[in-house]
């Protein structure tokens, strides 16, 4: 019962709550161990609380007279520690030290005894591995975000870089400054990547160098993860040039002087989602988490959606939209069009992008590369 008590997370603790600690017994057989915890000075009544009535007669309240905690071997633990802890913080606060003793202990093991590795950069979950022995304690547990807060730290010392999870993407050739086509859902996707790859064919309004599949809300799942692509993979990624490209992309690199690399801050995104809240939303959020980046709504897909939808009963919204403001997305559009979505919208529609099939995509670009 002692033990319960001491690590009880309040200092005080009320009969009842001290009923339910002791568990099922008779009245007389709790009475006897309150006070023998009350002789034992383990519980002190709080005397303005009063009593409970009934015979014998216990406090309604109490004060739980906790031990003081020896902090001696933990202070003694602190002073072995790696220069780089703040020790006279942690000898104040040697709480915080005891919280995290196992992360702790095991990253002053590591600075002491392999520091140097630290020169050589790896991936975070290399790193928390390298130190810790768990892959993923760097990423997902908050204990070395807090070791890292309480020393004034920042988590740059430990050298590790972050690795993105990949977009599915389709090269089509390589330009020093690249057009991106994100394309919100899969259909839409696999549908002009098969008229790039069967057919050549990479002209959609303008000429487009990768195509990237944004899965839905997935692309904004976190607010870098888009600038992570381009810094990362797009900014970095070696082009297999005219072993792996169409003829016309050869062509396409030469004239723009492509050098294999994209270079980063150049590129262009183009975004094409479904003509609804979400989709919408996607973009704006898209753009806004990404001030670095050039991202732009490709209207002209929009501007033919919205053609084709003259021709359908079009589908109700799917459920659970948040209604955003939509005021940023249409000023990108003719007064005529602006009127055209918000009536959509306001009808409880949308369209899909799947409303440019195969056949239309494929006449559009192959006049797109006749035009060129």
């Amino acid at each position: 019962m002692k033990e319960k008590l001491f690590s009880y997370k309040y200092n005080t603790i009320t009969l009842e709550n001290l009923a339910r600690m002791a568990g099922r017994m008779e009245y007389l057989e709790f009475a006897e161990l309150v006070n023998r915890l009350m002789e034992e000075k383990v519980l002190e009544p709080v005397k303005a609380s009063g009593t409970n009535g009934r015979r014998p007669a216990l406090p309604n309240k109490f004060r739980i007279q906790k031990p003081e905690k020896d902090y001696t071997q933990a202070l003694e633990e602190i002073k072995l520690l790696h220069p780089l802890f703040d020790h006279s913080k942690y000898a104040k606060q040697p709480e915080a030290y005891l919280k995290h003793k196992k992360e702790i202990d095991a990253l002053s093991k590591f600075l002491w005894e392999q520091g140097d590795l630290l020169k050589t950069p790896m991936s975070i979950n290399e790193r928390s591995f390298q130190i810790w022995g768990e892959e993923k304690l760097l990423k997902e547990k908050s204990a070395v975000k807090s070791i890292f807060q309480f020393n004034g730290w920042d988590l740059s010392l430990l050298n590790y870089y972050e690795t993105p999870e990949p977009f599915f993407e389709y090269n089509f050739s390589a330009a020093e400054e690249m057009n991106i086509l994100i394309v919100e859902n899969k259909d839409t996707w696999f549908t002009i990547r098969k008229i790039m790859r069967e057919d050549g064919l990479n002209c959609l309004f303008r000429e487009y160098h990768v195509l990237l599949y944004g899965e839905g809300k997935k692309i904004i799942s976190r607010n870098n993860r888009l600038a992570e692509y381009d810094r990362l993979q797009l900014g970095s990624l070696p082009i297999l040039l005219r072993q792996t490209q169409h003829p016309g992309a050869a062509a396409a690199e030469d004239s723009a002087g492509g050098n294999g690399q994209a270079a980063a801050g150049k590129n262009h995104y183009y975004y094409f989602g479904d003509l609804d809240y979400e989709g919408i939303e996607i973009y704006q959020t898209l753009k806004a988490d990404n001030p670095e980046l050039n991202i732009y709504l490709c209207t002209e897909l929009y501007s033919w959606m919205l053609d084709e939808a003259e021709k359908y009963e079009l589908p109700k919204a799917k459920a659970g939209q948040r209604k955003v403001d939509i005021r940023p997305f249409l000023e990108h559009f003719s007064a005529a069009e602006r009127e055209k979505i918000k009536h959509i919208l306001e009808q409880g529609t949308y369209i899909p992008q799947e409303i440019l099939s195969y056949p239309l995509l494929k006449e559009e670009m192959m006049e797109g590369r006749t035009r060129g």
